[in-house]
């Protein structure tokens, strides 16, 4: 990975607290898209996030590379893409441009683990208990990490 442009740090961390929300598909009245109201609070959560961690950010006019990690409260099935979409969604002109720009993403989905250790054993995990993951606690949050990179550019060789 190259430098990034002037002006624009090479990577930046976001942490988006409460349970990510998958994008939801809009639905049509009269030949009108209508994004659902959840879809636009969690958008609109995701934005507020990274608006209050870095207010004077401009949109990254280059190639970006991301990171996403959905830590969530229930195992309910929710869809890897569905997730990203609503995040990078939500950051197009804030983050970067479009979100045309990422050139690589790599996003991994954590649920809360389906057995624990009770009184007497391992039993199935319950309402109430501890949300764990592999055995290890935490709360259901996103984690975002952005790399500005720099398209290729050849340096001009001297000429003798």
């Amino acid at each position: 990975m190259s430098k990034p442009l002037d002006g624009w740090p090479e990577r930046i961390d976001l942490i988006i607290p409460g349970d990510p929300v998958s994008k939801g598909r809009p639905r049509v009245y009269h030949g009108h898209g209508i994004t659902p109201a959840k879809t636009k609070r969690a958008e609109n959560r995701v934005y507020s996030e990274f608006r209050s961690r870095f207010p004077d950010f401009k949109p990254y006019p280059g190639p970006v590379i991301i990171l996403l990690n959905f830590w969530l409260a229930t195992r309910q099935g929710r869809d890897w893409d569905n997730l990203a979409k609503l995040t990078t969604d939500a950051l197009n002109g804030v983050a970067w441009v479009d979100d045309r720009q990422i050139i690589q993403a790599n996003v991994n989905k954590h649920q809360p683990d389906q057995w624990v250790l009770g009184k007497r054993g391992v039993r199935r995990r319950k309402a109430g208990d501890p949300i764990t993951s592999r055995g290890i606690p935490y709360t259901p949050h996103t984690s975002l990490t952005i790399w500005f990179d720099q398209e290729y550019q050849p340096k001009p060789t001297e000429t003798k």
